[in-house]
C-alpha cells in the first residue's frame, strides 16, 4: 500500500478541536517513515490480501509507537528536546500535557483496533497481541531494562539484546504477527514473530551506529545516549563490528524470507531492505 494512503487514513482519526487532541496529533502526524504500519500492510499484500483490512490495526500500532516515543522523551526517561526534527511533545506543550497525550494515544489505539473491518474473532486476537507486545512483558519491559542499564559500565551485549528484543523488537514483530492473523495465515506467526524480533535488534544496533556517526542534525532527534552515558552496541563493539553485526542480521532475515516455498514476500523484503539501507 502507498504510504500516502495510510497517512490520509491516520489523519482522519483525531480532530484538532481540543488541546489534548492537538498534542496527540502533533506527534502522531509528525513526519516519519511509518515502518511499523507499512510492515503490516505490505505483508498483507504479500499474502494476497486487501491491505485496507489492516488500516485500523496499523493505525493502532502507530499510535502505540508514538505514545512510547512521547514518554521516552520525557525528563524522567531520556530527557530529549527533539524528535523527528521538531521539538518533543513535552517541550512543545508542557510535561503534563505530554504525559496525557501519550496516555491518550495508548488508550485510543485499542478503540481504533476494535473498529477494524475484519471478523470479531480476528479483531480480538489482534487486540490481545497489541496488549501483550506493548505491555509490561513486552515493550515496557524493554524500556525498564533500558533505564536499569543506564550509567552501568558492566552491561553486556546479551543484556542489550534482551533490552532491544522487547523495546524495539516487540513493536516490529507486532505488525507482522497482526498481518498473519488478519490474513488467516496463523501458521506463519512463529516465523514472523522471530523475524520481527531479530529485525528489532538489528534496527537498534544500526540506530546506535547512526547516533554516533550521523549526529542530531541528520538523525532529526537528540542523540541522548552520549549525554546519558548509556552503553550501546557502538560503545561496546566499535563501529566496524557493530556494523558487520547488524548487516549480518539483516541478511539472515532476507534468507529466511526467501526460503518460503509458498510466498515470495517481495514487498516485505523491499521494505526491510529500505530499513537496512537507511542513513538516518
Amino acid at each position: 500500500m502507498n504510504k500516502d494512503v495510510f497517512e490520509a487514513f491516520l489523519a482522519t482519526l483525531i480532530k484538532d478541536d481540543k488541546v489534548i487532541n492537538e498534542a496527540m496529533n502533533y506527534s502522531l502526524m509528525a513526519p516519519g517513515k511509518r515502518l511499523r504500519p507499512l510492515l503490516l500492510l505490505e505483508l498483507l499484500e504479500d499474502f494476497g490480501e486487501d491491505p485496507e483490512k489492516g488500516l485500523h490495526a496499523a493505525s493502532a500500532i502507530e499510535m502505540i509507537h508514538t505514545y512510547s516515543l512521547i514518554h521516552d522523551d520525557l525528563p524522567a526517561m531520556d530527557n530529549d528536546d527533539y524528535r523527528r526534527g521538531r521539538l518533543t511533545n513535552h517541550k512543545k506543550f508542557g510535561e503534563a500535557t505530554g504525559i496525557l497525550a501519550g496516555d491518550g494515544l495508548l488508550t485510543m489505539a485499542f478503540e481504533v483496533a476494535s473498529e477494524s473491518n475484519i471478523s470479531p474473532e480476528k479483531t480480538v486476537k489482534v487486540i490481545s497481541r497489541l496488549a501483550k507486545y506493548a505491555g509490561h512483558e513486552g515493550m515496557i519491559q524493554g524500556q525498564m531494562l533500558d533505564m536499569e542499564y543506564t550509567d552501568n559500565d558492566e552491561v553486556t551485549i546479551e543484556q542489550l539484546k534482551e533490552t532491544d528484543y522487547h523495546k524495539t523488537g516487540d513493536l516490529l514483530a507486532l505488525p507482522l504477527v497482526s498481518a498473519c492473523i488478519i490474513a488467516g495465515k496463523e501458521e506463519y506467526i512463529e516465523m514472523f514473530d522471530k523475524i520481527g524480533h531479530e529485525l528489532g535488534v538489528a534496527f537498534q544496533i544500526q540506530d546506535d551506529v547512526l547516533d554516533f556517526t550521523s549526529g542530531a542534525d541528520v538523525m532529526g532527534k537528540s542523540t541522548s545516549d552520549k549525554d546519558n552515558n548509556k552503553s550501546t552496541y557502538y560503545t561496546l563493539l566499535g563501529e566496524e563490528k557493530a556494523t558487520s553485526t547488524y548487516v549480518e542480521m539483516y541478511e539472515n532475515i532476507f534468507n529466511e524470507l526467501g526460503n518460503d516455498t509458498k510466498f515470495r514476500f517481495e514487498k516485505t523484503r523491499n521494505l526491510i531492505m529500505s530499513m537496512k539501507d537507511r542513513k538516518k
